[in-house]
């Protein structure tokens, strides 16, 4: 595995490089709230033992639509969609300090 593993180390010293540019790492950063968002959405949805299809007739909204908001399809949820699934489980968003 000595290839494999030099492959590796190549890899994360071409991602330090990158992480050095304020954009490239202004882009990870936005992508990882992003994912962090989804994530906890999720979670939130299955805590509360709800399917999507329930949460659907809860808060107005297609479940192919809830399902697009759970998963990193590219295409990011817009603000009324994320309010009306949080809406719906009894949450709000807020915005505070990272």
């Amino acid at each position: 595995m000595p290839f494999m593993e030099a492959n590796l180390a190549a890899e994360e010293k071409k991602l330090q490089e990158l992480m050095k540019d304020p954009e490239v790492k202004q882009h990870i950063d936005e992508w990882e709230q992003e994912y962090e968002l989804r994530k906890k959405m999720r979670m939130t949805r299955k805590q509360a033992d709800m399917s999507q299809k329930v949460l659907g007739m809860l808060s107005g909204l297609d479940h192919r639509a809830i399902s697009r908001v759970e998963t990193n399809t590219g295409v990011s949820p817009n603000l009324k969609t994320v309010v009306k699934y949080l809406n719906a489980l009894g949450y709000r968003l807020e915005v505070v300090p990272k």
